[in-house]
């Protein structure tokens, strides 16, 4: 087994103002987690851990803290945090990170509280976490499952809400693909997508396309993403 190879971790960008109708937002890069512990957190967010805030908070201090994890998040003028995305090394239980493949990363969540939607928070924090260049000799998916969309309020069907949320991945170099992984198979809703860096060795990328398909024959078939 592979074990990750622990580069040394690119510090805290410079924050960016993002002017918002609501406000001004303040965007930060690998926050660290001393940081985040002096920042509030809106109560709308946590839908992760049932609309706990204080638990995604401590959550969010913990991924900030991982050798490899990265915090980028954004906060308003009341510093209270208001919109996060997270990356990290895959879970070894999963099949993404089992074999603890050095330069494979996961976005483990995105999330933008309520009253701050269609703000340009979550394209603004894409953009931030990315920016730097750290993740382009690397690969960092995200799985999209049904279950883990909080879309009831938004007043898009579940099939609006995905594309909305693809789009958006899109724009930020992600791109869809088929893999017989049952959890994401499950559902023609669901799906896997990642962003392969531009300088992303060829032996990388040949280990990630060599998790997608394990049972040849399956019923699991993500047909409906094949060629986009």
């Amino acid at each position: 087994m592979l074990s990750f190879l622990h580069r040394q971790k690119p510090s805290a960008s410079s924050p960016r103002v993002l002017e918002t109708p609501r406000g001004q937002v303040t965007v930060i890069a690998r926050c660290p987690a001393d940081e985040i512990a002096k920042l509030g957190i809106d109560a709308e967010l946590g839908f992760f851990w049932h609309n706990r805030s204080d638990l995604q908070h401590q959550a969010l201090m913990r991924i900030a803290a991982l050798p490899d994890g990265n915090v980028t998040l954004a906060h308003n003028q009341d510093r209270v945090i208001v919109g996060y995305v997270t990356v990290a090394h895959p879970d070894p239980d999963t099949r993404w990170g089992r074999d603890r493949i050095p330069g494979l990363y996961e976005l483990g969540g995105i999330e933008v509280a309520r009253s701050w939607r269609s703000c340009g928070i979550g394209r603004a924090l894409l953009t931030a976490l990315f920016a730097d260049g750290s993740y382009d000799d690397a690969i960092v998916i995200a799985t999209g499952y049904r279950w883990c969309w909080d879309y009831e309020s938004s007043g898009l069907t579940l099939r609006e809400y995905r594309e909305v949320l693809h789009r958006t991945m899109q724009r930020a170099g992600f791109e869809f693909f088929a893999t017989d992984e049952p959890n994401i198979a499950w559902y023609p809703d669901n799906a896997l997508v990642a962003r392969i860096g531009k300088r992303a060795p060829k032996t990388l990328v040949k280990k990630f396309k060599g998790l997608l398909f394990e049972n040849l024959g399956s019923e699991y078939v993500m047909g409906e993403f094949i060629g986009r």
